[in-house]
């Protein structure tokens, strides 16, 4: 892969546009740097939106939006970064391999957060035999449980639980750079997004705008900041891919 010697930073205030084409090739470069300095690999946030900001049907049925050339940037991404971690909602929901089919380009190390371990055993992400999947689960995960996902082939990752009872990001990302998992694709569902947007561990947002309204369930499933607090996308460039449009921007909070 071709490496500029000084690529964009994430981590400072002067946030610079992406071009799409070099960002893939940037990206293990930009990532190494990040997690030697902030020990936890860089997060992109990438998913596919209606017009009307929805990514599922109320009922939360399986929603296609991105057109073919946008899945295929889709796939890229998932090529590029080391890890791709979805919700266990989603999982139930869409049962997916979370692997490559669409790009060149490895497949990334599938992670999915159950804080109570509800994984099926009989999952696609159980079966594979390339990679085995990881579990982030929290420290109160039933022993017999995790016993039941390991013996699947699965790797449980125990985590302290926030004050939610859920997965502890920070903690999860610690330990996922430890294992040397420089990049993160977060592809879903919204409670994944959410959490990752509230916590402030979005360091990339790459957004498929698809040009339908569904008057669906909505990407955030609460508010993403709190206590009078900012949050806007810097650094905004937008990748017409037809029929959808591919925003890449990087998110800044304000505090008051």
């Amino acid at each position: 892969m071709r490496h500029q010697d000084h690529p964009p930073s994430l981590s400072g205030t002067s946030a610079r546009k992406v071009n799409p084409e070099q960002w893939f090739d940037q990206l293990p470069l930009l990532a190494a740097q990040f997690l030697a300095e902030h020990h936890r690999p860089l997060v992109t946030v990438s998913y596919a939106q209606s017009v009307d900001g929805s990514i599922a049907t109320r009922n939360r049925e399986q929603l296609r939006l991105s057109g073919h050339q946008s899945m295929v940037v889709t796939h890229r991404i998932r090529a590029v970064c080391d890890a791709i971690v979805i919700g266990i909602t989603t999982l139930l929901i869409d049962n997916p391999l979370l692997t490559v089919r669409l790009a060149d380009g490895p497949n990334p190390q599938p992670i999915v957060l159950d804080s109570q371990l509800r994984i099926p055993l009989q999952a696609r992400l159980l079966e594979r035999t390339d990679l085995g999947c990881w579990v982030a689960c929290t420290e109160k995960g039933d022993p017999e449980r995790v016993s039941a996902v390991e013996n699947q082939g699965a790797m449980v990752i125990r985590c302290r639980h926030d004050r939610q009872g859920r997965v502890d990001l920070p903690h999860l990302l610690q330990q996922l750079g430890e294992r040397g998992v420089s990049s993160l694709m977060v592809e879903g569902g919204g409670q994944v997004i959410s959490s990752f947007i509230e916590a402030r561990l979005a360091d990339q947002m790459i957004i498929t705008i698809a040009p339908r309204l569904v008057g669906g369930l909505p990407v955030l499933d609460r508010p993403a900041v709190r206590n009078g607090a900012l949050l806007h996308l810097t650094a905004v460039t937008y990748q017409p891919c037809e029929p959808d449009l591919i925003l890449w921007a990087q998110p800044q909070w304000q505090d008051p």
